[in-house]
């Protein structure tokens, strides 16, 4: 089966045509975003529900270094607040009197794949990946792209950490004392049909159709990806 990934805004493709990739494998490259924040109404001395008659710049607009972002002319002198830096204006708050600009640091970030499989084409703002005997169920909620090896967690199950190290724990539903267990001994994530009972720093997904949860356990591939934006979970070989 073939999948179509989308690629994140401004991410730099890693892999070409014909590659066979893993999950150690740095997919595309990414910018690292920042916001800074801007106290208009400080530095002009305004009320902040007055700032938009003093900006200069709106939300969505791109700016460069030294652009004047906003400004207040007086009788004798004139305030100006200028651009720190390149980016976008990604937000103004006029209960605040605070405009955030968000920018692309110097910096850049690899991501590594969510997929085992061989690249078959790579587009624009997608990567085509075929996984081998793969079978699509639908999600409910992703909390983002993920994958890995799986571990089919059953409750006779023994957890160690050969069992969950840097795997994708696979079950219906989970204790919370397995769940702290299974974080400890470094589990990577969590597949399941019901919310987990702790809050978590590991990546999380919602199988939607109860009766799926059965049919995963019988194919019981070793490996799945999770697609955010599409709501998909594949298990494949």
């Amino acid at each position: 089966m073939t999948i179509t990934y989308p690629f994140p805004f401004n991410a730099v493709c890693l892999v070409k045509e014909g590659n066979k990739i893993n999950f150690d494998t740095p997919l595309f490259e990414k910018k690292i975003n920042q916001n800074i924040s801007l106290n208009i109404s400080r530095e002009l001395e305004i009320n902040p529900k007055n700032i938009f008659r003093n900006l200069k710049k709106l939300v969505g607009e791109k700016v460069k270094k030294g652009d004047i972002i906003a400004s207040k002319k007086g009788l004798f002198t004139s305030k100006k607040v200028r651009c720190p830096d390149d980016g976008i204006i990604k937000e103004i708050d006029h209960h605040q009197g605070i405009l955030i600009i968000e920018t692309a640091d110097k910096k850049k970030s690899q991501v590594l794949s969510p997929f085992k499989g061989e690249v078959e084409k790579v587009n624009k703002d997608s990567l085509v990946v075929n996984l081998s005997k793969a079978q699509e169920f639908s999600l409910k909620k992703a909390s983002q792209d993920f994958g890995g090896e799986v571990f089919y967690f059953t409750p006779s199950s023994e957890l160690s950490t050969n069992d969950v190290l840097k795997k994708i724990i696979f079950c219906e539903h989970i204790s919370s004392y397995l769940q702290v267990k299974s974080e400890a001994l470094g589990a990577l994530g969590y597949v399941t049909s019901q919310e987990l009972p702790e809050n978590t720093k590991s990546f999380t997904s919602l199988v939607k159709n109860e009766e799926d949860i059965k049919k995963i356990h019988k194919l019981k591939h070793p490996y799945c990806t999770i697609i955010s934006k599409s709501a998909k979970i594949y298990f494949y070989q």
